[in-house]
Protein backbone atom coordinates (compact mmCIF):
# COMPACT_ATOMS: atom_id res chain seq x y z
CA UNK A 1 0.00 0.00 0.00
CA UNK A 2 0.89 3.25 -0.71
CA UNK A 3 0.60 6.94 1.15
CA UNK A 4 -1.91 9.17 -0.61
CA UNK A 5 -2.15 13.20 0.41
CA UNK A 6 -4.96 15.24 0.31
CA UNK A 7 -4.43 19.40 0.30
CA UNK A 8 -7.56 21.34 1.27
CA UNK A 9 -7.22 24.72 1.54
CA UNK A 10 -11.22 25.89 2.89
CA UNK A 11 -11.40 28.94 2.15
CA UNK A 12 -13.35 30.95 5.40
CA UNK A 13 -15.28 29.01 7.57
CA UNK A 14 -17.25 30.63 10.10
CA UNK A 15 -17.10 29.02 14.22
CA UNK A 16 -19.02 25.84 14.36
CA UNK A 17 -19.11 25.15 10.82
CA UNK A 18 -17.45 21.81 8.66
CA UNK A 19 -16.32 21.45 5.36
CA UNK A 20 -16.39 18.42 3.46
CA UNK A 21 -12.52 17.35 2.57
CA UNK A 22 -13.05 13.84 1.14
CA UNK A 23 -15.99 10.95 0.87
CA UNK A 24 -14.18 7.56 1.46
CA UNK A 25 -14.55 5.24 -2.07
CA UNK A 26 -17.96 2.84 -1.68
CA UNK A 27 -15.88 0.63 -4.43
CA UNK A 28 -12.33 0.31 -2.85
CA UNK A 29 -13.03 0.97 0.87
CA UNK A 30 -11.63 3.43 3.36
CA UNK A 31 -8.83 4.77 4.69
CA UNK A 32 -6.95 5.85 7.60
CA UNK A 33 -5.30 9.33 8.65
CA UNK A 34 -1.88 9.24 9.42
CA UNK A 35 -0.86 12.82 9.47
CA UNK A 36 -2.32 15.65 9.59
CA UNK A 37 0.02 19.26 9.35
CA UNK A 38 -2.11 22.33 9.13
CA UNK A 39 -0.16 25.76 7.25
CA UNK A 40 -2.22 28.70 8.78
CA UNK A 41 -1.85 31.77 6.71
CA UNK A 42 -2.95 34.24 9.72
CA UNK A 43 -1.73 34.46 12.97
CA UNK A 44 -4.41 33.79 15.83
CA UNK A 45 -5.69 31.32 18.41
CA UNK A 46 -7.43 28.42 16.57
CA UNK A 47 -9.16 25.19 17.39
CA UNK A 48 -10.11 22.93 14.58
CA UNK A 49 -10.66 19.44 14.03
CA UNK A 50 -10.74 16.55 11.35
CA UNK A 51 -14.03 14.36 12.22
CA UNK A 52 -15.32 11.59 10.94
CA UNK A 53 -18.73 12.07 8.98
CA UNK A 54 -21.11 9.28 8.37
CA UNK A 55 -23.19 8.39 5.12
CA UNK A 56 -26.38 9.99 7.18
CA UNK A 57 -24.12 13.15 7.17
CA UNK A 58 -23.21 13.36 10.83
CA UNK A 59 -20.61 12.53 13.13
CA UNK A 60 -19.88 8.95 13.08
CA UNK A 61 -16.03 8.28 14.44
CA UNK A 62 -15.47 11.12 16.33
CA UNK A 63 -12.56 13.61 16.20
CA UNK A 64 -10.05 11.80 13.87
CA UNK A 65 -6.76 14.80 14.68
CA UNK A 66 -6.95 17.95 16.15
CA UNK A 67 -4.68 20.83 18.25
CA UNK A 68 -2.83 19.12 20.56
CA UNK A 69 -4.59 20.86 24.25
CA UNK A 70 -7.34 22.23 22.22
CA UNK A 71 -6.93 25.75 20.73
CA UNK A 72 -3.44 27.31 20.14
CA UNK A 73 -1.67 30.59 19.12
CA UNK A 74 -0.76 30.53 15.54
CA UNK A 75 2.08 32.14 13.95
CA UNK A 76 1.26 32.96 10.41
CA UNK A 77 2.87 30.84 7.78
CA UNK A 78 4.01 28.37 10.52
CA UNK A 79 3.34 24.59 10.06
CA UNK A 80 1.24 22.89 12.85
CA UNK A 81 0.99 19.06 13.11
CA UNK A 82 -2.15 18.11 14.57
CA UNK A 83 -2.95 15.11 17.11
CA UNK A 84 -4.40 12.05 15.49
CA UNK A 85 -6.74 10.04 17.80
CA UNK A 86 -6.12 6.31 16.67
CA UNK A 87 -9.38 5.41 17.69
CA UNK A 88 -10.94 7.01 14.85
CA UNK A 89 -8.54 7.94 12.50
CA UNK A 90 -9.79 5.32 10.01
CA UNK A 91 -12.27 6.99 7.53
CA UNK A 92 -14.54 3.82 6.27
CA UNK A 93 -16.37 3.46 2.71
CA UNK A 94 -19.00 5.80 2.28
CA UNK A 95 -17.95 7.89 5.21
CA UNK A 96 -16.68 11.55 5.07
CA UNK A 97 -13.37 13.09 6.50
CA UNK A 98 -14.59 16.80 7.23
CA UNK A 99 -13.05 20.14 8.66
CA UNK A 100 -14.69 21.93 11.51
CA UNK A 101 -13.58 25.35 13.06
CA UNK A 102 -14.28 24.37 16.53
CA UNK A 103 -14.28 27.89 18.07
CA UNK A 104 -13.02 30.78 16.06
CA UNK A 105 -13.57 31.22 12.10
CA UNK A 106 -10.73 29.36 10.13
CA UNK A 107 -10.01 31.97 7.20
CA UNK A 108 -6.38 31.55 4.72
CA UNK A 109 -5.19 27.95 5.86
CA UNK A 110 -4.30 25.23 3.76
CA UNK A 111 -4.79 21.72 5.77
CA UNK A 112 -2.69 18.65 4.27
CA UNK A 113 -3.46 15.41 5.35
CA UNK A 114 -1.51 11.73 4.68
CA UNK A 115 -3.47 8.61 4.29
CA UNK A 116 -2.86 4.88 3.79
CA UNK A 117 -5.77 2.93 2.11
CA UNK A 118 -7.25 0.45 4.18
CA UNK A 119 -6.86 -0.20 8.15
CA UNK A 120 -3.97 0.59 9.65
CA UNK A 121 -2.13 0.62 13.35
CA UNK A 122 -1.11 4.08 14.86
CA UNK A 123 2.15 4.28 16.56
Amino acid sequence: MSNFFLKFGPGTIASGDTSPIVKASTLYGGFTVVKATLFPGIAGTLDTVLQNYGVSGTVAGGTVAGISGGSAALVADTAVDLAITAANAFIDDGEWLVLKAVAAALGEAVIVVECVPGVVSQG
